[in-house]
This record gives structure tokens, C-alpha cells and sequence, in this order.
């Protein structure tokens, strides 16, 4: 009787175990900065933006779930070599340095650098932002790319781009920079801003894995489908028409 008690025991166990595994691989942990409109950022506590829309649209074809970890930008990285999320995707770019440690999918967006400043104070090139007090958020390649350009005692960084904008606002810095879709959304909802492009990104979007993730040759193959299907041409109408863009 007791090794048939036990049989049973260990039988559901194997059975919630497996349970657990096939749910698990149903769900898909993407870490998020929810500060960047409008790739991603919170409205009503709810999350949601163009690479939100478009997660949703990857996982829809590989037939799981995505589920969004809030975090912040310099923490997203750290967080998917820790095993924390499956994927990162919150503008993160295809760098060299960063591909020694982390895996990318194929790139879905080009990005733009742009300056917000006050209007009557305007920064539209390039050559202008020496001198003055520049904010950009951590961990991102404004701050790669600004510390080419410019000596580093005039670049403060923050945490979010929130935060920068407020402190421009406030009259603590004179210029932020950022990605000319986001500086468009700052500028529209700020009266007093305006933005300009002032470089076009050699760096591409991509979502980030860790080094050997299976995730990736599956996220690859659903990006093929969508571009195939245009879908993500869609996104970009939905969500960046309208928005700064480079001119050559």
C-alpha cells in the first residue's frame, strides 16, 4: 500500500512538473524600459507602444505569451545575462561591444539622434552641443555616440529620458538627446520644446538574447514573416508616422 502511495506521489509530481515546463515554454519574459514613447512607455498603467505591438505580433505567430518586466535601460542587459528575462527589447541597438556578450535578432528599425531643447534656446546641429549641459539616459548609445563628440564634463546622464526632460524643463541642463521618434512624442506633449535631427544611427533595433538563445533563430523567423506580411510597416505608420526624420 505505501509503495503504492508513493508511486502516485511521485507520479504528480512528474505530471505538475511537466505541467509547469510546457507552461513556462508557453510564456515568453521580455525586460523593458517603459520610458521611451513611442517604442514603449505606460498609459492608463497599461504598457504599450511600437515594440510592444510588435512583440505581441512575434509571439502571436510563434503561438506563446509575452509578458513585459519593467526596468530600467542600463539594467535590461545585466538582467537577460543573469537568466532574470528570456529577451530584452526596448530600443537596444546592435553594437560591436555588445554582441561580444549578448545575441540580437535581425534589426527592425533605424533610429535617428535628435536634440530637445527650448525653443528659444535651439541646438539643431551638431557643433552646437559644445559647451553646453547635455542629458541623456544611461547605458544607451547617445551617451556611446556624445562622448565622441563632446568632453565628458558636459554630458549628464539619467537614468530615463523622463527624468532628462524634466530636468531641461527645469532649466538644469540645456539639451537632451535621444531618438528623433522619441523627441517628436517629448516635443508634442511639452509646449515651450522643440526638437531637430542632427545624425542618422548607423545602429540598428534589435531584441537581445543571451549568448545561444533558441529564442533567436524562432523571433528571426516570425520578423520574416511579419516584414513579408507588412506588418511592420503598419507599426511604423501607426506609431512613428509623423515623427522627426532624417533628411540626406
Amino acid at each position: 500500500m505505501k509503495k503504492y502511495v508513493i508511486s502516485l506521489i511521485i507520479a504528480s509530481l512528474v505530471t505538475f512538473s511537466a505541467c509547469k515546463k510546457d507552461k513556462n515554454t508557453d510564456t515568453i519574459v521580455f525586460g523593458t524600459s517603459a520610458d521611451y514613447p513611442p517604442f514603449e512607455y505606460r498609459e492608463s498603467g497599461k504598457i504599450i507602444g511600437f515594440e510592444i505591438d510588435l512583440v505581441h505580433l512575434i509571439t502571436k505567430e510563434l503561438g506563446t505569451k509575452a509578458v513585459f518586466q519593467d526596468m530600467q535601460f542600463s539594467t535590461i542587459l545585466p538582467a537577460l545575462a543573469n537568466k532574470q528575462i528570456d529577451a530584452g527589447v526596448s530600443t537596444i541597438t546592435i553594437t560591436p561591444e555588445r554582441q561580444k556578450n549578448f545575441d540580437f535578432s535581425d534589426p527592425y528599425h533605424f533610429g535617428t539622434l535628435a536634440t530637445v531643447f527650448k525653443t528659444s534656446t535651439p541646438v539643431t546641429e551638431t557643433s552646437q552641443l559644445i559647451g553646453e549641459k547635455i542629458g541623456c539616459q544611461l547605458g544607451t548609445t547617445m551617451e556611446i555616440w556624445l562622448k565622441k563628440q563632446v568632453p565628458e564634463k558636459d554630458i549628464i546622464l539619467f537614468d530615463n529620458n523622463n527624468l532628462a526632460i524634466e530636468a531641461l524643463k527645469a532649466g538644469h541642463i540645456d539639451v537632451v538627446l535621444i531618438d528623433g521618434a522619441q523627441a517628436s512624442a517629448f516635443t508634442k506633449k511639452n509646449s515651450g520644446l522643440s526638437d531637430a535631427i542632427i545624425a542618422k544611427s548607423d545602429d540598428a533595433y534589435a531584441i537581445a538574447f543571451k549568448k545561444g538563445s533558441p529564442l533567436k533563430e524562432k523571433i528571426n523567423h516570425a520578423l520574416k514573416i511579419l516584414i513579408k506580411k507588412g506588418e511592420i510597416k503598419k507599426l511604423e505608420q501607426k506609431w512613428l508616422e509623423g515623427s522627426s526624420q532624417w533628411k540626406d
